[in-house]
Order: C-alpha cells, then sequence, then structure tokens
C-alpha cells in the first residue's frame, strides 16, 4: 500500500504525528534555541564529558552525552584522541543540533 495525498491515516497515527518532539535544530529555526546555545552546550561537554544535561534559556535540556553516544559519526570521532579540536567541536555542536531535547 502507498500512501498519496489523499490517503487517510489512522486517527492515532494522525495523533502522534501532531505530536512530535521538536529536535534541537527545530527550536533553532523558530529562534526558541540560540547558536551561542549550542556553543554552549558543546564547550560543556567538551570541558567534561560527565557535564550534567545543559539548560537551554528555552526550558529545555539536553544530554549532550547521550546524544553524541547516539550519533555513530560523532562518537566514532570522538574517540579519536588524535582528531583536530576544531572538528571534535563541530562533531559536538551537530550532535547537539540533530539531538532531542526534554522540557520541564
Amino acid at each position: 500500500m502507498t500512501f498519496g495525498a489523499s490517503t487517510r491515516l489512522p486517527g492515532t497515527i494522525r495523533q502522534s504525528m501532531a505530536k512530535e518532539i521538536p529536535g534541537v535544530g527545530d527550536l533553532r529555526r523558530k529562534s526558541e534555541v540560540s547558536d551561542d546555545e549550542i556553543e554552549a552546550a558543546a564547550a560543556a561537554y567538551l570541558k567534561d564529558e560527565g557535564a550534567k544535561p545543559f539548560a537551554f534559556k528555552s526550558g529545555h535540556t539536553i544530554d549532550v552525552a547521550k546524544t553524541v553516544e547516539m550519533h555513530p559519526q560523532a562518537k566514532k570521532l570522538l574517540a579519536d584522541k588524535t582528531s583536530a579540536p576544531g572538528l571534535r567541536r563541530t562533531m559536538v555542536m551537530t550532535a547537539v543540533i540533530m539531538g532531542f531535547p526534554v522540557q520541564k
């Protein structure tokens, strides 16, 4: 079965799609999270990989260690201690942007 524009999805699927959790990238596009905050989250993680979850001003928090763990390229690059600091920072920021925060 293929879904075209006129195909109706069952109510439970439609409802769950409408309540999708926004990612950090989505929050950034809506200006709820700033680039400076993403950079600060990455810097905190790079300073201490065991740092507590980062709190954005919007009330969202993100466990940067968990987002890095879930991002295969970031995890691999950060495991290589010889990788350049700028590349390490970029990969952590990418993992944060692609991550999903929680809201208090």
